[in-house]
């Protein structure tokens, strides 16, 4: 996108923002979710041909790591936090790709007008009424405990956010908003202990087993995506399915080259989180997709149901600026478009939008300053019919 600076959609997205943040504050939590004007479809965005499947689910990716310290370590220590708005910290030209950083030290393409912290709970509030909003089914939200027996809900600020989190829900629930909430279990980029793993699920059993903010769709239990699953040995996965898939409904984070027979004794479901999926570049991406979906569905559960797979979709990515080597350009709402036309030719049982929130690596749909809202408005065209003029 040429020209860095400005939010194709104007001053319309700071408005909305705002409006909701206010909501979540007041008296007005109660009214149901309605769809914000700014979330209407544009007129240049098209949704390209797809399958003739009804829509199917679509959970995004949420993750609990957005305070102060954590924009100041990626932002760094020359941005001028400051200016009120804040500027954008890096300018993008070409195809949105080329990288010229404003500020040495900083790592991200893009910040909100005001740094916001999921500290508070009226942020996280006013993220899930935005993403109910344009027709997210709800969050696979990216979790871990602190390792340790007995912890709680105060243990540590993952799970005080997990918490507001919950609450959130239950209030947009109570609404008559349907909206629920998945668990990513972040044990990919650090690799979990046994024991580490095992109390964490234990504290997550325990306190939100039966929670009516968690989705009980797949199989009567809580949906535990089991992140970086390839990275682990099998008598490692055969402990965990053994011990915790009567609790949860276990799915793998496997490719089309890890999914294989003993994986799937130990799965209920496989989804694989490929951020950096190129339409343009790779092509055959698709029947890769498309291969690992009829691989998981080869084989049934032990109680006879039919194994489910959940397809990635994403804007876009670029974590050039963060030390990464690959960008796949958004091109105004193009590149999910073709993502959600090719990879449904798997026939997903759900969608797996990445992400809601991972700013560093540029797959973000959480309205900031460079796109606004177009990342949402493109979403709900594909996953709302008459959003995109389908009545």
């Amino acid at each position: 996108m040429r020209g860095s600076r400005r939010a194709p959609v104007g001053v319309g997205v700071a408005l909305v923002v705002v409006s909701l943040a206010l909501t979540a504050c007041g008296a007005s939590r109660s009214a149901s979710v309605t769809t914000p004007s700014s979330l209407a479809p544009a007129a240049s965005v098209h949704p390209a041909s797809v399958p003739t499947d009804p829509p199917r689910p679509a959970f995004a990716f949420y993750y609990l790591w957005w305070d102060t310290k954590h924009w100041h370590t990626r932002l760094g220590p020359n941005f001028p936090y400051t200016q009120n708005p804040l500027p954008l910290p890096v300018t993008l030209t070409g195809d949105g790709c080329t990288v010229v950083n404003q500020y040495p030290g900083n790592q991200l393409t893009d910040v909100p007008p005001q740094l916001w912290t999921q500290d508070d709970p009226a942020r996280i509030h006013t993220d899930v009424v935005l993403a109910a909003s344009a027709g997210l089914a709800g969050f696979a939200v990216g979790w871990a405990g602190t390792g340790q027996p007995n912890q709680t809900a105060t243990s540590s600020a993952f799970n005080r956010r997990l918490a507001s989190l919950v609450t959130a829900v239950h209030q947009v629930n109570a609404a008559g908003t349907p909206f629920k909430l998945w668990i990513a279990y972040m044990s990919s980029a650090t690799v979990r202990t046994q024991d580490y793993m095992n109390n964490d699920l234990q504290y997550l059993k325990s306190t939100y087993g039966t929670d009516s903010a968690f989705g009980h769709s797949n199989g009567g239990r809580p949906t535990l995506i089991m992140m970086g699953s390839r990275k682990y040995p099998q008598w490692f996965l055969d402990a965990v399915s053994r011990r915790w898939r009567p609790s949860f409904y276990l799915v793998g984070d496997e490719n089309w080259d890890t999914w294989n027979r003993a994986k799937a004794a130990d799965f209920d479901a496989d989804q694989y989180y490929w951020s950096s999926q190129n339409p343009t570049k790779n092509p055959g991406s698709f029947a890769l997709i498309e291969q690992l979906a009829a691989e998981v569905r080869s084989t049934k559960n032990p109680d006879g149901s039919a194994k489910k797979f959940f397809s990635p979709l994403a804007p876009g990515y670029n974590k050039v600026i963060g030390g990464g080597s690959s960008c796949v350009p958004r091109l105004a709402g193009r590149t999910m478009q073709e993502l959600y036309a090719g990879n449904a030719k798997a026939h997903p049982d759900d969608w797996m939008v990445i992400s809601w929130n991972e700013i560093d690596e540029g797959t973000y749909l959480v309205p900031m300053t460079r796109y606004g809202m177009q990342g949402l408005m493109t979403l709900r065209s594909l996953l709302v019919p008459s959003a995109a003029g389908g009545g």
